[in-house]
């Protein structure tokens, strides 16, 4: 468990920053935190502010750390792009959009389908799954085998260790998935602005959140599972989950931003981030919920948020290429 006075933030220095080439389009941390960002014309940061690669793809749409020295960009032309492996050739995928990887398989999706892989830069041929799901907007490791897919014809289920889709429902779009194995619990957003609160052992029996006016493109599930939070406009409702699974009726909400939010992630210590169009990141604590407990500032819309490992350094990155580094000193407010 998590000490209270943990809870609750000190301080949140700059470390760094830098300019990238173009927008910040994704970040992701190392498990032993070595930071990767992507611009969108396909240049990467490998940890050193002082280093980025020449263009790697046309159109990269997710990327990640496979282990500490080697990395995957999935682009929906040029499918997988590896480096730090002997062999760096295009691993083609067409319609790739989401790359992941659990207990040394790696999943890559788009297109309807999914890809597994036991080692990209090695095993060219990987198993294709295919889901029925459309053009895939989410993808997320649920528990032990199974990931979920979103895109425009619902949600599926998939086993990657039986090579089948294990359930799908169908939803109408489903934009945002968000996942806690250790709760065996999965949220849902979908274009009808409806939040789905799903039970891994009862999925045909969700609980339907709604109020929305707009999708909600913005959605992250707490560590423990017993709270979802969900960013529409400048607006950050919370919706706590009951040991048996109930959510409560009405959710806490609170005006975060001046502008819209654009970009929410959680770690796993409770913190949550919040960035808008104009560039400010606010930051959360989960015994504080009515105000940010810390703001930093970029000088353009903030496009994508990473929170290390140990919750202790965030990356934020924003639509002019501004990439910064924070470090995050937690405990009891004086």
């Amino acid at each position: 468990m998590i000490p209270l006075a943990d809870h609750f933030l000190t301080a949140a220095e700059v470390d760094w920053t830098v300019e990238l080439p173009d927008t910040v389009r994704i970040l992701d941390w190392s498990p032993r935190g070595r930071l990767l960002a992507v611009a969108a014309n396909g240049s990467a940061l490998v940890e050193n502010p002082d280093r980025v690669t020449a263009p790697m793809t046309p159109d990269p749409r997710d990327a990640m750390w496979l282990g500490e020295r080697a990395l995957v960009i999935v682009d929906p032309l040029a499918g997988l792009v590896t480096a730090g492996f002997d062999s760096e050739q295009p691993l083609p995928f067409r319609g790739a959009r989401r790359v992941g990887t659990h207990a040394g398989r790696t999943v890559v999706a788009g297109n309807g389908r999914i890809g597994v892989f036991g080692h990209p830069a090695l095993d060219r041929t990987p198993e294709v799954i295919w889901t029925g799901i459309g053009v895939t907007h989410a993808c997320s490791h649920v528990s032990g085998n199974l990931w979920a897919l979103g895109g425009t014809g619902g949600l599926a289920l998939v086993d990657t260790a039986l090579g089948c889709v294990d359930t799908r429902l169908e939803l109408p779009g489903v934009v945002a998935v968000a996942s806690r194995a250790a709760a065996g619990r999965l949220v849902v957003s979908d274009l009808a602005g409806i939040i789905h609160v799903l039970e891994l052992h009862d999925l045909g029996n969700g609980i339907e959140l709604t109020g929305y006016c707009d999708p909600v493109r913005h959605l992250a599930l707490s560590a423990d599972g017993r709270t979802v939070v969900a960013a529409a406009d400048d607006e950050l409702t919370t919706w706590a989950i009951a040991s048996n699974g109930d959510v409560a009726d009405e959710p806490t909400c609170v005006v975060a931003h001046d502008a819209a939010i654009t970009a929410l992630e959680s770690s796993e210590c409770g913190f949550l981030a919040t960035g808008d169009a104009h560039g400010v990141v606010q930051i959360w604590s989960p015994l504080l919920t009515e105000y940010p407990v810390s703001t930093l500032r970029l000088d353009s819309e903030i496009t994508a948020i990473a929170w290390n490992a140990s919750g202790r350094r965030l990356a934020c990155g924003a639509v002019s290429g501004q990439l910064l580094v924070a470090d995050i000193t937690a405990g009891a407010l004086a």
